[in-house]
């Protein structure tokens, strides 16, 4: 539904290079709203999208807020969780590359070639 298109800031042109899985995966919420959007009507249906987005814009804001309170107020705790942060963000990468590498079979080491010279 246009509506829908809008507030996600999609042109919904669906030969977009992604794959199938992630199209799939993408599309269920959206599905969701366009019924939603359909049972309630468009105007009050923008009117609670714009509502709950508003209400999670303002908890991010508050959330960075105290973090930077903290930091202020107390660097060695902010420092602590930086530092987890940056350790987690390295896992994640750790654990996307060796997921790429199983997709394309690549995973785990490779026997050597021995040759015996005899």
């Amino acid at each position: 539904n246009r509506a829908i298109k809008e507030s996600m800031g999609t042109s919904g042109d669906p030969s977009n290079s992604q794959k199938q899985a992630e199209m799939d995966a993408a599309e269920f919420p959206k599905e969701i709203l366009q019924l939603l959007e359909e049972k309630c009507g468009t105007e009050p249906f923008l009117k609670a999208l714009a509502s709950v987005q508003n209400r999670a814009r303002e908890k991010r804001e508050k959330r960075k807020q105290e973090a930077a309170a903290e930091a202020v107020h107390n660097p060695q705790a902010a420092a602590k969780r930086k530092l987890r942060k940056q350790e987690r963000e390295k896992q994640r990468k750790k654990r996307r590359v060796n997921e790429r590498k199983a997709a394309r079979g690549s995973y785990g080491k490779k026997p050597r070639l021995i040759i015996n010279q005899d």
